[in-house]
């Protein structure tokens, strides 16, 4: 495969690009899949100010939904993907989270769930603008240097309100490799196979027509 030839720093930028020019359809994906709580993944008072975007896109608790749709569409690009999870324990008890693993970078649809900070939370202060419109909506890095781009979140929160919200490592901990899920995420299998349909809600054959379209 033409991704296995390409430097780690090409892969990165590859991938940051599919992810630029790909957001749309994830979006009207993660629309259908999501139903009633697609209003829930965006960052209230972004989507009250800019309406349903990339720039107010967050993906809470939908981590699962998120790599279901995100790993189809990378394979369609010829990606290998595998999906990993991890569980820790937190204030509300023992708590998942997936994200994806392509061309030795970690890719997380959803790691902006892990970097709100609520203390001024109707108010645009310069973190908000930092994570939401100076940074892509995604998650995507190379595994030994996810930490530099966390870091420097951190070091702007901190200068916005003088203490970080977290601590690197605690934030670290949502991007352990635990386990292998891939064969769990099968998107693939419901697109060649619609006979697997019969038994799902309608909200799935509705994903399989967008996401094939």
């Amino acid at each position: 495969m033409i991704h296995n030839m390409l430097s780690t720093m090409e892969k990165t930028a590859r991938l940051r690009t599919f992810a630029f020019q790909n957001y749309k359809k994830f979006d009207e994906c993660m629309k259908i899949f999501t139903r009633a709580e697609y209003k829930l993944i965006h960052n209230e008072f972004l989507s009250k100010k800019f309406g349903f975007k990339k720039q107010s896109f967050v993906g809470t608790k939908n981590c699962g939904s998120a790599c279901f749709i995100m790993k189809y569409l990378l394979e369609m690009e010829g990606y290998d993907v595998k999906v990993i999870r991890n569980s820790r324990r937190t204030e509300f008890g023992l708590e998942d989270h997936v994200f994806l693993d392509v061309d030795n970078n970690i890719f997380d649809p959803t790691y902006r769930q892990f970097m709100i900070d609520n203390r001024r939370r109707d108010n645009m202060c310069l973190y908000k603008k930092h994570i939401f419109f100076e940074l892509q909506p995604f998650l995507i890095h190379n595994i030994d240097d996810i930490k530099f781009q966390l870091s420097n979140s951190l070091d702007v929160n901190k200068f916005v309100y003088h203490e970080p919200f977290t601590t690197l490592e605690e934030l670290l901990v949502n991007w352990d490799y635990q386990e292998d899920v891939t064969e769990k995420f099968n998107l693939h299998d419901y697109v060649n196979n619609k006979d697997l349909l019969k038994d799902k809600p309608d909200y799935y054959s509705n994903l399989i027509n967008e996401i094939s379209s």
